[in-house]
């Protein structure tokens, strides 16, 4: 009797102890790994997606819900691997674009780019409909009013409201 009241005490013990619920691959900053968070594999996956070699979904490499893919976001998912106390918070996956995503190093650049490659408006179907295919940049971009939404070294052709390299002055 004494040993079946031990090991119901041990199990109830065992049961109470907390474990970390383990992520899946693909949950948020998780795009290799499954564990607790996110090693360092997911964050060099997230940096490559940042700067275009990788394609990974906003919803799982977009660690603090900006939109855009960025090297913030494999700078965050690096510190939270690193055991900082961070938080990441992708945006739910639901029917999205994955796309490889572009940087700017502009401080003043309003274009608001889906990093999404295009060669055609049909590329650009699963964004909001008021994304079309920029044939300048070849990326799917919400069309410009002022040279101000473009991104660096372009200007606004307010006719066609494509951001567009200035023409060359000779």
């Amino acid at each position: 009797m004494r040993a079946v009241a031990f090991a119901f005490s041990l199990f109830s013990a065992v049961a109470m102890i907390e474990v970390p619920a383990l992520a899946a691959q693909g949950d948020c900053s998780q795009p290799v790994s499954s564990g607790t968070g996110p090693n360092t594999s997911d964050c060099s996956f997230i940096l490559r997606s940042a700067v275009g070699s990788k394609t990974c979904a906003l919803c799982v490499c977009d660690v603090n819900s900006s939109s855009s893919l960025t090297t913030v976001d494999a700078l965050i998912c690096l510190k939270k691997a690193v055991g900082q106390s961070v938080t990441t918070n992708c945006v739910p996956c639901g029917p999205t674009t994955t796309a490889p995503s572009t940087t700017s190093t502009s401080t003043t650049s309003t274009t608001t780019t889906i990093p999404v490659r295009c060669d055609n408006n049909s590329d650009c179907g699963a964004l909001p409909t008021t994304f079309r295919c920029n044939p300048n940049t070849d990326t799917c971009e919400k069309p410009c009013t002022k040279t101000a939404d473009c991104k660096d070294f372009y200007e606004c052709n307010t006719t066609t409201g494509y951001c567009q390299q200035p023409a060359l002055l000779y």
